[in-house]
């Protein structure tokens, strides 16, 4: 059975792909020796998104 090494908390939250807000599961910068570089995981919460106009929708 594999130990836990520590609680961390989450790092801060970023924004993804065409503005979705997430957090991730883990830090690289400080557990990158620890974890494998192909493993990403976001964490997307419940998130209200306002109706916007059609001069600010990208296309």
């Amino acid at each position: 059975m594999k130990q836990i090494t520590g609680v961390y908390t989450a790092p801060a939250q970023h924004w993804v792909g065409d503005g979705f807000p997430v957090r991730s599961m883990f830090s690289y910068q400080t557990h990158g020796q620890q974890l494998s570089p192909f493993l990403l995981l976001d964490y997307a919460g419940p998130y209200t998104f306002p109706a916007g106009s059609e001069k600010t929708r990208r296309r």
